[in-house]
């Protein structure tokens, strides 16, 4: 007896069908897997150049010439900013963008804003104005939170008197952290 091996043409559209995404899906992972060994390689030879274009750039042998000569305002010659700005404050002067508190120490209104004008007239760029709480002062102070620094302020205040202190023992209205030097403006220094 023979049997009848027909099968439904809904049957053999899904045989074949089934066959067709099994070698789609074949050749999907055959691509995918070429185009990542190609990635990896061209990231591999990415890295070797980066390294050699920066190592190309790097110049381990100092200049004895420059280094010799060099002062202490010299910055370019430091290897980071934080080196070259500790030794501006060694001598004397602080940064155009150094934290400074104007402070009236008068009873007269408005006398630390006017000083904070000044100060931004001659390119200070992080100045702020407040009150001193703690009374009346005869003469103008500058206040300098690091020994050494605050020198250049002496050109508005030439008669202040010179003081270190830490910033958060200045007793004014105005939040004392971060800052750097402050200037407290006495009666004679009134500005209308």
């Amino acid at each position: 007896m023979s049997q009848n091996n027909k099968q439904s043409p809904v049957g053999l559209f899904l045989s074949f069908f089934l066959k067709a995404i099994v070698i789609i899906l074949g050749l999907v992972i055959l691509a995918m897997s070429a185009y990542l060994i190609k990635t990896i390689i061209s990231n591999k030879n990415a890295e070797k150049e980066k390294k050699a274009d920066d190592s190309a750039f790097e110049d381990n042998q100092k200049d004895e010439l420059l280094v010799n000569n060099a002062t202490n305002s010299d910055a370019l010659l430091y290897e980071d900013a934080e080196a070259a700005s500790e030794e501006a404050k060694n001598d004397g002067s602080l940064s155009k963008d150094a934290s400074i508190v104007v402070l009236n120490a008068t009873d007269v209104p408005g006398v630390a804003g006017k000083w904070k004008d000044k100060l931004v007239e001659a390119g200070y760029t992080n100045v702020q104005a407040g009150d001193y709480t703690k009374g009346i002062l005869d003469v103008s102070k500058i206040v300098v939170v690091t020994e050494g620094t605050g020198t250049a302020l002496q050109e508005f205040l030439p008669e202040a008197k010179m003081e270190t202190l830490p910033a958060n023992e200045v007793q004014c209205s105005v939040n004392t952290e971060g800052v750097e030097a402050f200037l407290i403006i006495g009666t004679p220094d009134v500005v209308y």
